[in-house]
């Protein structure tokens, strides 16, 4: 079967990916064109065998080859495009390629794109790497449809793209989530032996199915590879032992990391990590010694900044300080500069130890050290000071995050009212929620909850009834909790038809009562058993 067969029969085993455009629609005319397509096609037919390469060209040639790393400015790259078409002879083939990677480097899919569009509209010569520059283009920009449409643009001119571009097709593919079509894609090129997949063909299926939640699938195809004669390399091992981490299976993942070795192929830091984090999390603290020792001392592989931090997290979380803090000064030590992600777990376990004064001087030394703090950072500080029921230094480090051109999250807002009101304070509080929303900070249904439980539990309720009612106003949904907080509200102030009604819309919501509310219900019914009302409302709970 000749080449457009077989490729015919490749595209066509596809599921439809959307509407594909077409060609000719793909490849027309911009309307920014201002030089004819006859004067190219005449720049285009001078002698291709001349020996004699223009100036022009040789400082063409050196402009691009500085600058393969990027243009500092778009402009200066459209500029060199419109001058390169008003070049007499007109510049390589490989001239416009190299202009068009460098976009790709600059992340200027559609910028790229639209040159090439151009240069096919106006006849300059493109080739199997100029459309594969395209299709990559295209995958970027998530119009992976376009992307086949050129691919079957390239086998009716008769080009054979080759494993890279279609790495590429299959890599745009999992991006947009279309991890069937891949799988079948993939499965089609092996099938009608269209290319040979090499290992980053392999690495990029399979790091998508461990993506997307096909981690078995993942593992058959790892152990397939040797069978179409391709070795797995360090990031094929690495993919793998990542996805077995994260599912838990620690073991299968030492055991796997020990089989990489043994036929050596080396690790780097990143097969390093996942397993490091996992024994951390599992509290295997003597199989992280003995790994970081073979990590640091045998395989001569230095830590970096991430793995260190999962280090600093790990022990500042099971309280072990000085060790974390041993970290940070073998990070410093090899040159790794601590950021914010180690000095905030540090100031975590600060926290959770009670060591306030601790965790305060670490802002200080955070701040010390030119390291701008994050609002996480703050809200660490801030959720520690309500837990200690100081809401006056609570208040003062929530003021502060200005000062650092922070804004506060929803979470932080949360955990101040929710300090506000075990002080009871509720009033205060929602003095203060009113305030935020005036600010221009969107609550969500946690914080409506917050309130809603501190006005009940202080006998607020005719204010709690009342900010219930808002919630929808705000574009938020009520949920089970929401009600089971304003109905024991109502139940604990003897507002007992309300608490009726309340219960009514909680189960055409879907929603039914929990255990506190029924508990309530209980003590209310042992105190006043003859009440209609509550007996009516309890076998409504129960029902």
């Amino acid at each position: 079967m000749g080449l457009l067969g077989v490729s015919s029969r490749l595209l066509s085993s596809l599921p439809r990916l959307g509407t594909i455009c077409s060609c000719f629609q793909l490849l027309s005319p911009c309307s920014s064109t201002v030089i004819s397509v006859v004067h190219f096609r005449a720049l285009s037919n001078s002698n291709p065998n001349s020996k004699h390469i223009p100036d022009s060209h040789l400082e063409l040639q050196q402009l691009l080859t500085q600058n393969k790393s990027g243009f500092k400015n778009l402009d200066n790259a459209l500029s060199l495009f419109r001058k390169m078409l008003k070049m007499q002879p007109l510049p390589r083939d490989f001239h416009f390629c190299q202009l068009l990677t460098t976009l790709l480097k600059m992340k200027q899919y559609q910028v790229a794109f639209s040159l090439f569009r151009e240069m096919c509209t106006l006849s300059i010569p493109v080739d199997i790497f100029t459309f594969s520059i395209a299709i990559n283009c295209c995958c970027h920009s998530n119009r992976v449809d376009y992307a086949f449409s050129l691919l079957a643009t390239t086998f009716k001119r008769g080009f054979v793209p080759d494993v890279v571009t279609y790495t590429t097709l299959i890599r745009g593919l999992l991006s947009q989530h279309k991890s069937q079509e891949a799988r079948l894609f993939f499965a089609n090129l092996i099938k009608f032996r269209q290319v040979q997949p090499n290992v980053v063909t392999f690495n990029t299926m399979i790091d998508g199915l461990c993506k997307t939640g096909h981690a078995d699938m993942a593992f058959w195809l790892f152990t397939s590879m040797e069978k179409c004669d391709c070795e797995p390399n360090t990031v094929t091992y690495t993919t793998i032992i990542d996805s077995l981490c994260k599912r838990g299976l620690v073991d299968d993942a030492l055991n796997l990391h020990s089989e990489m070795m043994e036929k050596g192929i080396l690790p780097d830091v990143w097969s390093y990590s996942p397993i490091i984090q996992v024994l951390c999390s599992l509290k295997r603290w003597e199989e992280v010694g003995l790994l970081l020792d073979q990590m640091i001392h045998d395989m001569k592989i230095s830590p970096d900044v991430r793995t260190f931090n999962i280090l600093v997290d790990a022990y500042s979380k099971s309280g072990k300080l000085d060790d974390a803090k041993h970290i940070i000064q073998i990070m410093n030590e090899r040159g790794e500069n601590p950021d914010i992600v180690t000095y905030t777990s540090l100031m975590h376990g600060y926290c959770s130890q009670g060591q306030m004064d601790e965790a305060l001087a670490m802002l200080n030394t955070i701040r010390s050290k030119k390291i701008m703090p994050t609002s996480y950072t703050y809200t660490i500080l801030v959720n520690a000071y309500c837990r200690e029921l100081k809401l006056d230094i609570a208040m003062d480090i929530y003021r502060n995050m200005a000062s650092d051109g922070l804004s506060p999250t929803v979470v932080t807002h949360n955990i101040l009212l929710h300090g506000l009101c075990q002080l009871g304070k509720s009033m205060e509080a929602l003095t203060f929620f009113y305030k935020i929303q005036g600010l221009g900070h969107k609550p969500d249904i946690v914080t409506y909850q917050t309130l809603l439980g501190g006005l009940c539990k202080n006998h607020y309720v005719d204010k709690a009834l009342s900010l219930f009612r808002t919630i929808e106003c705000n574009g938020l949904i009520p949920e089970s909790e929401t009600y089971n907080i304003i109905i024991r509200g109502c139940l604990w102030s003897k507002k007992y038809d309300g608490a009726c009604k309340l219960v009514d819309k909680m189960v055409d919501c879907g929603f039914s009562s929990d255990a506190a509310t029924t508990s309530v219900l209980r003590h209310l019914l042992l105190s006043k058993a003859q009440d209609p009302t509550l007996v009516a409302l309890y076998q409504k709970c129960l029902h």
